[in-house]
């Protein structure tokens, strides 16, 4: 599962050097180049903060053990320490907040 996401992540860098080389050409002056790369980079880091979850005390054995739940169908069986809230990201805590479920 690990060399898919990387491959994903690759994938996506070279997109976004190709959207970036194609907007770039856009730029009549320095000025908008660094405002371009400046808003893509604030968007860029607002989007990580929302949607990317914070796994860095989790046990890689952890995600890989829900991961597989997962993709078995499963995923609400799994009952370990991956479903805790201090590893999920900002959008699923507030999802589950929003629902009533108490951390």
């Amino acid at each position: 599962m690990r060399t898919v996401c990387h491959g994903i992540s690759a994938s996506a860098g070279k997109l976004g050097a190709l959207i970036a080389s194609i907007l770039f050409t856009f730029a009549k002056t320095d000025n908008a180049l660094f405002l371009i790369s400046g808003y893509t980079s604030f968007a860029a880091a607002i989007f990580t903060f929302l949607t990317i979850p914070d796994l860095t005390t989790l046990d890689l054995y952890e995600i890989d053990k829900q991961w597989r739940m997962i993709l078995n169908g499963s995923e609400y069986e799994y009952d370990g320490a991956a479903v805790d809230p201090r590893h999920s990201s900002y959008l699923e805590r507030r999802k589950r907040m929003n629902r009533g479920v108490v951390m």
